[in-house]
């Protein structure tokens, strides 16, 4: 027994010294552990210090590159008033040398040096040419550097993060000194500065036409009946004095009853042998005539011009330009503007490129167009009982036999439309028939189409159409998106228009309560919930508003889904029925709507890309009633944009789902309703926006800029990717003009255009 205890004391003892050894062990690990914790620590200190440091630092770059954007634009606003300065100095120096005393003192002084037999030097006028001419190509190349790199700020802001509305908005920077200093929209001037031919730019034109290998053969077709005398010469003396000689002018009176037609016809028929003359014996009007000219075509192009009409000494030269350039195009159009009696051009329609909604709105083609003359020919030409808008309907069956890509804009002034009485140019109620044969003529193109639509006059513009497309038997669900954090008076007030002023009756509203912590504005949204008038859904993290928009997309019931924000009320009871009407055609990805502010200036018109250096609001400010119309009623009118805002817009969830949604990851908060309209241009889906949509924006009118440092950093973060995502969308906006401003949204001319100046 004791030889067993032994044993047993002898094992305990060895257990103890194993479990001893082991605790030994434990303690080196954890003195070890200790040391690299230890070590962690420092580390983590130095790592600590230097994101201290690498903040500060960051800190001072954002300020040095606010500093340095400050200086750009300073030195821009330099710029642009040392082209002003420049520009009114060569104003007066030409009008010193067409002055009277400057010329006879010229005379003179070349008489005595001839009497003395002494040479003559460079005079005064050439020094001041060689400089004006210096200048010239200065100003050309700020031209230049300006249409790469477009102003810095400017775009949709975000939505407010706390107690304030969920808006998007669009803030600009001051206008520069230069343009508040002259006046945008003085035309005269424009002409003079951007308009004007030298005879330095018609020998390059000239130059031009004798290198290209191929020299396009256009036909003018020109109908005419008892046309005053002046008029009639004045349009003709504009087709001899085209720069580019490869035309003929095709005429077809409709049996004038004034004898000087015949004559003066006849007397410039044997001036040109390119002028051809057919008389008809019995009158036919406008259509019948212009098919008769139209025989007499042998050019592979054709194009038409009005008896009293003018065309630009260059516009068959840029028409030809062109042609040579994109030969598969079928169909050509120009800008135009108008000239009265006096001689007087005057307002100037700079025209969007091809904007199909907005043509079925008005006739956006109009002056100058080119047709090829095989296309004009496959459709018979123009169709009688439609005088008025024969041009009109012409545009719309051709349009039928090609596609948009083969319908090119030319963005200069072709044409002079004479403003004189009884002409639809000076007053569009000259002619009443006119809007009626227009209505005839969409109404048909549509059924040719098989479009359902209603096709009336416009109510709030004179001489323009509205096209309402009907509702199916059956309406979709539509699921209505609003974000809120907060914000009971604004909340509140949208959702109870909604519910009250809306006669499209089938839609859900989805509320993304975004961290609300206010006891009213819970009730709130718990009584609507508990009353079935809407769903809410949680978002509990950092603000990011288009991934709110995004979760609340994946639990929407509807096939369509309007995003909006808390702070809009409905105006008219057929916002959504409007609304839906677009976005269930096949082609529309996006719907935008007419947003007003409280004190009835506009909100949102569509989006122009470019204001700014991002985006800007189409006629924002605009007041609402009288003359609410817009630049050529684009403030009023049916049409495409290149974007809409995504403070109100509808669409096809599976549209929306196509395109990846609202970007999160780069464009969380600024800019993701203009991405997303992009990407549904790049997937061939047409943005629309109606003006029969109409709804409030309680929106601080003026709410001011994007200035402190956090938000300008952030803006210029997805300001830089949005540049670097849609470079060519940005620099030029197919729903706009070139020779429309990107400094200001009132559709005012830009000083300078941005598209190459005359040869």
């Amino acid at each position: 027994a004791l030889q067993t205890q032994k044993a047993q004391t002898a094992k305990y003892q060895n257990q103890l010294l194993v479990a001893d050894n082991q605790a030994n062990a434990l303690k080196q690990e954890l003195s070890e552990l200790g040391t690299q914790k230890q070590q962690l620590q420092t580390q983590l200190q130095k790592n600590q210090t230097s994101l201290h440091e690498t903040q500060n630092t960051l800190a001072d770059k954002e300020q040095a590159i606010l500093a340095l954007s400050q200086k750009t634009d300073k030195q821009q606003q330099n710029i642009h008033q040392l082209m002003h300065w420049l520009g009114a100095l060569d104003e007066d120096t030409q009008a010193v040398f067409q002055s009277l005393t400057w010329r006879s003192g010229s005379i003179f002084t070349k008489i005595a040096l001839k009497l003395m037999f002494k040479k003559a030097g460079l005079t005064a006028q050439d020094h001041i040419g060689e400089m004006t001419a210096d200048i010239a190509a200065w100003q050309q190349s700020q031209t230049d550097i300006a249409a790469v790199q477009p102003a810095p700020v400017s775009a949709t802001t975000p939505p407010a993060v706390q107690t304030e509305p969920l808006v998007k908005t669009t803030t600009l920077r001051p206008p520069s000194k230069a343009l508040l200093q002259q006046n945008p929209r003085d035309y005269p001037r424009w002409i003079q500065n951007y308009d004007t031919l030298t005879s330095k730019a018609i020998k390059r034109m000239q130059q031009r036409i004798n290198e290209w290998d191929e020299q396009p053969f256009i036909s003018i077709v020109m109908p005419t009946y008892n046309t005053d005398e002046k008029w009639l010469r004045a349009a003709l003396d504009s087709v001899l004095e085209q720069i580019y000689p490869h035309w003929e002018l095709c005429i077809a009176d409709d049996a004038s009853t004034k004898p000087h037609v015949r004559h003066l016809l006849e007397e410039y028929a044997e001036r040109d042998k390119r002028i051809k003359l057919t008389f008809r014996t019995q009158n036919g009007h406008i259509s019948a005539a212009s098919n008769s000219a139209l025989e007499m075509v042998t050019g592979e192009f054709v194009t038409f011009l009005d008896h009293d009409d003018l065309l630009a000494p260059h516009a068959l030269f840029w028409m030809a330009k062109d042609i040579l350039d994109y030969p598969d195009t079928m169909l050509w159009y120009s800008d135009e503007d108008k000239i009265n009696e006096k001689g007087e051009r005057h307002e100037p329609y700079f025209k969007s490129d091809w904007n199909p909604d907005l043509f079925l709105s008005h006739n956006l083609i109009t002056h100058l167009a080119v047709y090829r003359t095989s296309l004009v020919q496959q459709i018979a030409g123009f169709r009688e009982g439609y005088e008025g808008a024969q041009d009109y309907d012409l545009a719309l069956r051709a349009i039928d036999q090609i596609s948009a890509i083969q319908i090119r804009h030319i963005p200069r002034v072709l044409y002079h439309w004479r403003t004189i009485a009884g002409s639809t140019a000076l007053l569009p109620d000259e002619k009443p028939y006119a809007i009626i044969a227009a209505q005839k003529a969409i109404s048909e193109y549509l059924e040719r189409r098989n479009i359902e639509a209603h096709v009336m006059e416009s109510p709030a513009i004179q001489g323009t159409i509205r096209v309402q497309y009907p509702l199916p038997v059956h309406l979709p669900l539509v699921s209505l998106i609003i974000p809120t954090r907060n914000s009971l008076e604004f909340l509140s007030r949208c959702i109870e228009s909604i519910l009250n002023k809306t006669d499209y009756d089938n839609f859900e509203i989805l509320i993304v309560n975004n961290e609300s912590d206010d006891p009213a504005t819970l009730d709130y949204m718990q009584q609507l919930e508990e009353n079935d008038k809407a769903r809410i859904i949680d978002y509990p993290h950092p603000f990011n508003y288009a991934d709110m928009n995004n979760m609340a997309v994946e639990h929407a019931q509807g096939e369509l889904i309007g995003l909006l924000n808390n702070d809009l009320e409905v105006i008219n009871r057929e916002w959504l029925s409007e609304m839906v009407s677009h976005a269930l055609r096949p082609e529309i990805g996006v719907v935008g709507a007419r947003l007003w502010y409280p004190d009835d200036t506009l909100q949102h018109g569509g989006i122009i890309l470019g204001i700014g250096g991002v985006a800007g609001h189409s006629h924002k400010g605009l007041p609402r009633g009288h003359g609410d119309a817009g630049y050529f009623g684009r403030a009023g009118l049916i049409q495409n944009f290149s974007a809409v805002t995504g403070a109100c817009m509808i669409m096809r969830k599976a549209n929306f789902l196509a395109v990846g949604g609202l970007d999160a990851d780069n464009l969380s908060t600024a800019l993701n309703d203009v991405d997303l309209c992009l990407k549904m241009n790049e997937h061939n889906l047409r943005i629309i926006w109606t003006p029969y949509a109409e709804l409030y924006h309680h929106e601080s009118a003026s709410r001011g800029y994007e200035d402190t440092p956090e938000k300008m950093a952030r803006f210029e973060k997805e300001r830089g990717y949005m540049k670097a995502r849609w470079p060519n969308f940005l620099l030029l906006d197919p729903a706009y003009s070139p020779n429309l401003t990107l400094e200001t949204q009132d559709f005012a001319y830009s000083w300078p255009p941005r598209i190459p100046a005359l040869p």
